[in-house]
């Protein structure tokens, strides 16, 4: 028996479409959101929803969530403006049911999906910046943008004085 290939298969992308009705305007919702998009959507969120201290703020993750929603699944423009006060535009989608109606048009399993795989990106993120390696790929990148020089270091952890310091330092940290 002759081995089936991908290219004879037919398959077509879907970009199925759920309209719904806001105000007197249509919008076009999209059913499914090509892994590509996805990626941007989680990278924004994950970019845009850290505090100052630089931690994900779970608020932060619930409105650019939100907002990557409407700029990824909807058909709906936005200015600078309206992207640039981003919580004066959430607040206005939220208070109007906007984001509701635009998340219950999305199907169940792809919307939470998306949730999900936001949520555990962004977990893994933060574990590997307060992971050693993350410390420490934290430190070269700051020791980089000084110049300072890398050998210089390696010596200066090498001695066995700086090495006891570093182990009890890790050992509070657990």
């Amino acid at each position: 028996m002759a081995k089936p290939t991908f290219a004879k298969m037919g398959l077509k992308a879907q970009n199925d479409i759920k309209t719904i009705t806001i105000g007197e305007q249509e919008i076009e919702v999209k059913q499914y959101l090509p892994i590509q998009k996805k990626l941007d959507l989680i990278s924004n969120v994950a970019n845009f929803s850290a505090d100052a201290n630089n931690f994900a703020n779970p608020v932060k993750i619930d409105v650019f969530f939100s907002l990557e929603i409407m700029y990824h699944y909807t058909n709906i423009t936005f200015t600078d403006k309206q992207k640039e006060d981003f919580i004066k535009t959430f607040d206005l989608l939220k208070e109007n049911g906007v984001l509701d109606k635009v998340k219950d048009a999305i199907p169940t399993e792809e919307y939470y999906s998306l949730y999900d795989d936001t949520l555990n990106c962004i977990s893994e993120i933060y574990k590997y910046k307060n992971s050693v390696l993350g410390l420490l790929d934290t430190i070269r990148t700051d020791y980089e943008g000084v110049g300072a020089d890398i050998e210089k270091l390696w010596d200066e952890l090498s001695d066995k004085e700086n090495v006891s310091f570093l182990r009890d330092v890790m050992t509070k940290l657990g």
